[in-house]
């Protein structure tokens, strides 16, 4: 008996155990389910706070967010008189790229405007002979203005019909210069942030640079002043960006110095074979609007190169050269610039004939040489090679080329060339002084 009731006890103790067991679990269970509910609610409103605006957050302080519009984001449920939850990965919304600014515009002047429409410009009578030309550079004072700009530089070439425009540097009065933070201001609600931010010290003075860009252009502020005083704004530069060449042309890649920018790449065609003209310059579009009067403008390179394409059954076709020069390097006396390139047909074959002038600084006004060459039987054959034309005027006619080259004491020399034929070259047909300002 005695061991029944040990054992009874035993029982008695074990069922209250698991009793207390039981109730313990439960009552685990239920805070469980209430800890996260808090911890939501606690984690939401951080979230909320954190991407609003701190002004909004200071004026609200601790209060919980409200959606004011009532709508349900996606990916969450709403529980009447309950607390948003999430119901599946919320990844933040993809934002559209944002489109380049336009930054070939300062004011009433514009790179992609044509040549023409800027050189009928009244206030730049003074360029009107100079923008005649195909291609070139040139400087024009400016009348009084509302950007006060004193000075126009521009540079430009003819790839499109009317000539194209390479570079524009509106330089300010220095009288009248606007302050670098008023003009930043006003750019970069224009343009936005700039891409490039530059501050030199040269001696007591501060040279700011500011860049711009977008896909084919691209924009220069530049300011100075002394260490202890503000900064004005110098010049504004608008240059169009070099371009990789494409196509079949991509294959031309001579490399005669470094940093060449391809100036022009052009396909022609001889006997229905291609051929292509690379000429190139060390200058950059800005350098070659400051022409001679720019510091690099004297130490500049030029590369000139005509190329035959293999024929088609090639394995890989390639460009070779058939003629090249390189001028502006220490070996050259002259120091001479290609200048001037060109492609028609002077000889009346219906083939396109390349001319190329080239200068020195002390040569003045354009050529001191001038080169026609074209392409018979897939050789280059020289037309004309003239030396020593200082101060000269070159003019290409179909059959015929007149120089006129100054000679001092208000007088020309005025050389005319015809081609001939049976010789397959031009040859002196005349020369005779003139008046220098006497029509032509």
């Amino acid at each position: 008996m005695e061991k029944e009731r040990q054992m009874t006890t035993a029982a008695r103790y074990s069922i209250l155990l698991c009793a207390g067991l039981l109730l313990a679990a439960q009552a685990a269970r239920a805070q469980a389910g209430k800890t996260p509910r808090l911890q939501q609610a606690k984690s939401g409103a951080s979230a909320a706070s954190a991407d609003a605006p701190p002004s909004a957050n200071a004026a609200t302080g601790n209060a919980q967010p409200s959606n004011m519009t009532g709508a349900t984001t996606p990916g969450s449920s709403t529980a009447p008189g309950g607390p948003t939850a999430p119901t599946g990965p919320q990844t933040a919304p993809i934002k559209p790229p944002q489109p380049l600014p336009f930054v070939a515009r300062f004011g009433r002047f514009d790179l992609e405007q044509p040549l023409t429409q800027l050189a009928a410009l009244a206030e730049l009578k003074s360029c009107a002979t100079a923008l005649a030309a195909p291609m070139g550079h040139a400087e024009c004072a400016l009348t009084a203005n509302d950007e006060k700009i004193a000075k126009l530089n521009l540079a430009w070439d003819d790839t499109r019909a009317g000539g194209e425009l390479l570079a524009l540097r509106l330089t300010f009065d220095p009288q009248l210069a606007p302050p670098l933070t008023d003009l930043e201001f006003q750019l970069t609600r224009a343009w936005g942030s700039p891409a490039l931010e530059q501050l030199r010290r040269d001696h007591d003075n501060k040279i700011f640079t500011l860049q711009w860009e977008d896909g084919d252009h691209r924009a220069a502020l530049e300011a100075a002043g002394p260490l202890s005083q503000p900064a004005r704004a110098v010049a504004i530069v608008l240059e169009r960006k070099p371009h990789p060449l494409s196509g079949e042309l991509a294959n031309l890649r001579p490399k005669p110095f470094a940093n060449m920018r391809v100036r022009m790449a052009r396909r022609l065609d001889y006997d229905g074979q291609p051929y292509a003209i690379l000429w190139g310059t060390s200058l950059t579009p800005s350098q070659e609007a400051l022409g001679e009067s720019g510091p690099t403008w004297a130490a500049q390179r030029s590369y000139i190169g005509l190329f035959k394409l293999d024929p088609s059954g090639a394995i890989k076709r390639r460009w070779k050269p058939l003629w090249e020069r390189t001028s502006g390097d220490e070996e050259d006396n002259d120091l001479q610039k290609i200048t001037h390139v060109e492609t028609h047909d002077v000889t009346g074959d219906s083939d396109p004939d390349l001319l190329v002038e080239l200068s020195c600084p002390s040569c003045g006004e354009r050529a001191s040489e001038l080169v026609v060459k074209t392409v018979r039987a897939g050789k280059a054959v020289d037309l004309l090679d003239k030396h020593d034309l200082y101060r000269a005027r070159v003019d290409a006619r179909v059959g015929q080329i007149r120089i006129r080259e100054a000679e001092g004491d208000d007088a020309v020399t005025v050389s005319t060339y015809v081609y001939d034929k049976s010789k397959g070259a031009f040859v002196l047909a005349r020369e005779e002084r003139e008046s220098e300002h006497s029509a032509e």
